[in-house]
């Protein structure tokens, strides 16, 4: 047999051209990596946009915010007479789109909570607007319809300020422009200007004109990064009409905030500060019509990318690959002819070592040189074999001791089988026990649920063990919230999103929560006094236990009533029982606070000294049950003209103390005290249906200008109220004007 060719012969024949079509093909794919890579940033803006979580997010925000649902149910309110219930109740269902929109992806359950919590405040907004519709609160100020409503909006805001918290994560020094676009939307809409402005409005609060000109200032910011980005003139248009809204509204709050000082209604505050909406909606559409077209853009050059890349992998396909694997079929139908036959060859030397023949000397003539080379191990192998064959007559003594050794071994697996069936007997005695534990186990269920406590048992702070239907009565929580799949970490983050635990992020609400429960559980037992909102103000008692085995066991027992009975006795301990005014001992708490608040932030303070005229002879003459009525009537018409940082105090029979702060100077004591006294001069209907009148006389005495100690304070206003009794009483005296006429006695005296 003529030797075979080599095989490193039939492989160096196409190695040089499978080389050149690599290194070509290689070429084509960095040519294609460098495509790719010019589109990244494209790809990567694309992917971004087109992420449906921003969207689902920016849309709720804009069909609740500026021209959406509250800002047209705000309106509903200060505009009865215009219709716009039918608007808003369209937009309520643009909201409930939106968040079918959101519910579609997958949540977590701090997502799932937060929108539980803005589908509530949606039932109660869609009732408001039924009862408005039908009119039921006819006849009622803005002011009260707004109070009688059971909306909160910044339970609402907070709910979704979560989800744009977890979906764009912390707003940076240079966000996405889809996020600039959304927190701008939240800026002038729903917990924005519009929002807050419009709540001032109905309620006169000065927390809400602070925060409607905090959302002033956050919109500019937003605008000045939005004209910044602007790459058009349109865009840049939409901007400054939008800019020129926003002043408009900043100059609406701060008029609002003077016409409020001046007393004047809801509807004619809005009637004054009205701004026309429609351009700056309009311009902000203009805005995201803009984010679509770059939207539309990236995909077009990701499209041309990913053709180009595409075509080039065509024609390295076309020109290089095929080629490579025709080069390699090639080469195996080579192998393919030549390897039967040394194979044939070497199978020829295995069966003589499969037969022993290790004295013959087998033929590798016809291999190639690769595998004639083996010749030499296959000797070795022959050999090694012989002496493999020796020693394994030396091993037929070892295997009648391994026989031996196996008979202890069967011995040994009886004793096993032994030990197995004692096992089986103990598990089914165990299985009869774990059943009437069980039977226990629903025996302590049913008497759980028949406790008037609320109890609880978790496994740490991780999953729920156990609780009655009396726990989720007191939290507030629908009873089918709770299973085993959920744990106390997510029940502290509902009651957090609900705002039980306050303002702030719920996050790291119950962080602190846990925290706080964690360090106190060293102790043994925890109990602590729990205020929930969930609905209904409530007052919980909590007891904690941490078990050995790490259970923690809660007893909830609700202490409403007794706080209630506690918070009223102490009310019954500061106010007077027939007027409800504070009495001396809430005065001097006052004052005293009062008197450190004004020496610190320099401003002025008023205390005035009222002592009713003509009010013995009503008593004398109608008895006392008309002079408690005259009382009453006249504290009533005291609390009415006082501002809300005042303070009015009944000191005795017919005498009050009033603490007016916040002064320019004494002359606006004195003015207010001349429209406190015709107040007091209007007749009072009495229960018998008798008018009669009384008047008064007033001292004032003023911080820093007349003293700075407080009983000297209370000293000069009584000195003025005795100038003022003597002056013919029903009229007001100052302390200025009697140190006067005492220092042109004093003068006089001295001339004489």
């Amino acid at each position: 047999m003529g030797k075979a060719e080599s095989l490193v012969g039939i492989i160096q024949r196409h190695l040089i051209r499978m080389s050149a079509l690599a290194v070509l093909l290689c070429c084509g794919l960095v040519f294609i990596a460098y495509v790719l890579a010019d589109t990244k940033q494209e790809w990567a803006t694309a992917v971004e946009l087109r992420d449906p979580r921003p969207i689902a997010v920016s849309r709720l925000r804009h069909q609740l915010g500026y021209g959406g649902l509250v800002h047209h149910y705000l309106n509903s309110i200060l505009r009865p007479g215009q219709s716009l219930e039918e608007t808003a109740t369209f937009d309520l269902g643009a909201v409930r789109g939106a968040m079918l929109d959101f519910q579609s992806l997958e949540m977590s359950p701090l997502e799932r909570t937060a929108l539980t919590i803005i589908n509530d405040e949606l039932d109660q907004v869609y009732i408001a607007l039924e009862q408005m519709e039908r009119d039921v609160y006819a006849g009622l100020t803005p002011q009260e319809a707004y109070a009688r409503f059971d909306v909160d909006l910044d339970r609402m805001s907070n709910a979704v300020d979560t989800l744009a918290t977890v979906t764009f994560g912390e707003f940076g020094d240079v966000p996405p422009h889809h996020q600039l676009l959304s927190e701008f939307e939240a800026a002038i809409g729903l917990d924005g200007i519009v929002h807050h402005a419009k709540a001032f409005l109905l309620t006169a609060d000065q927390d809400h004109s602070d925060r409607a000109n905090e959302a002033v200032m956050r919109a500019e910011a937003l605008l000045s990064q939005l004209r910044d980005r602007a790459v058009s003139n349109a865009e840049r248009e939409a901007v400054r009409v939008i800019g020129q809204t926003v002043n408009d509204y900043a100059a609406g709050i701060a008029l609002a905030i003077d016409m409020v000082e001046q007393g004047k209604s809801p509807i004619e505050i809005d009637d004054a500060i009205r701004v026309d909406d429609m351009p700056a909606i309009s311009a902000y559409a203009t805005l995201m019509s803009f984010e679509m077209a770059r939207l539309e853009r990236g995909t077009e050059a990701v499209g041309r990318g990913l053709f180009s890349a595409q075509l080039t992998a065509v024609l390295l396909i076309i020109l290089f690959l095929i080629p490579f694997v025709v080069l390699f079929v090639r080469i195996s139908l080579s192998l393919i002819r030549v390897v039967p036959q040394w194979g044939k060859t070497l199978s020829i030397v295995a069966d003589g070592l499969a037969k022993e023949e290790f004295e013959k000397n087998q033929d590798f003539t016809g291999l190639p040189s690769e595998l004639a080379a083996l010749e030499e191990p296959f000797a070795a192998i022959r050999r090694t074999l012989w002496f493999r064959k020796e020693q394994a007559l030396e091993g037929e003594a070892q295997v009648d001791s391994m026989a031996a050794e196996t008979e202890q071994l069967t011995t040994k697996i009886a004793g096993v089988r032994d030990d197995l069936r004692t096992a089986t007997k103990r598990a089914d005695e165990a299985e009869k026990e774990a059943a009437k534990a069980s039977q226990d186990v629903e025996m302590m269920g049913g008497v759980i649920e028949a406790m008037s406590h609320g109890v609880l048992a978790t496994r740490g702070f991780d999953g729920i063990l156990f609780w009655n239907l009396r726990l989720s009565e007191l939290l507030g929580v629908p009873p089918d919230w709770f299973s085993r799949d959920r744990s106390l970490h997510e029940l502290l983050l509902y009651l957090a999103t609900r705002g039980d635990f306050g303002k702030g992020d719920p996050t790291e609400t119950v962080q602190k929560v846990i925290s706080f429960v964690g360090e106190k559980l060293t102790e043994g037992v925890l109990r602590h006094d729990l205020s929930l909102q969930g609905g209904v103000e409530r007052v919980i008692a909590l007891e904690i236990v941490r078990r050995g085995d790490g259970t923690i066991v809660f007893s909830a027992t609700d202490i409403t009533a007794r706080h209630e009975l506690a918070v009223a006795m102490e009310q019954q301990a500061i106010s007077d029982p027939l007027t409800g005014l504070a009495n001396r001992t809430a005065l001097n708490d006052f004052t005293s606070s009062m008197l450190k608040h004004a020496k610190r932030s320099g401003e002025k303070a008023a205390i005035l000294a009222l002592d009713l005229d003509g009010f013995k002879p009503i008593n004398d003459h109608y008895g006392h049950g008309a002079g408690d009525e005259v009382l009453v009537e006249l504290s009533n018409r005291l609390s009415e003209e006082v501002r809300e940082t005042d303070f009015v105090a009944r000191t005795g029979g017919d005498e009050f103390i009033l603490v007016l702060l916040h002064l320019d100077d004494g002359l606006g004591a004195a003015r207010f005290a001349t429209r406190l006294l015709r107040a007091i001069e209007v007749p009072v209907r009495l229960s018998s249906g008798e008018d009669v009148s009384v008047s008064g006389s007033i001292g004032i005495s003023v911080f820093p200008d007349n003293a700075e100690d407080l009983e000297l304070l209370y000293r000069n206003a009584d000195e003025a109220l005795y100038a003022a009794k003597g002056a013919g009483r029903n009229c007001v005296k100052t302390y200025d004007e009697i140190a006067v006429i005492s220092e042109d006695v004093e003068d006089v005296a001295e001339s004489a």
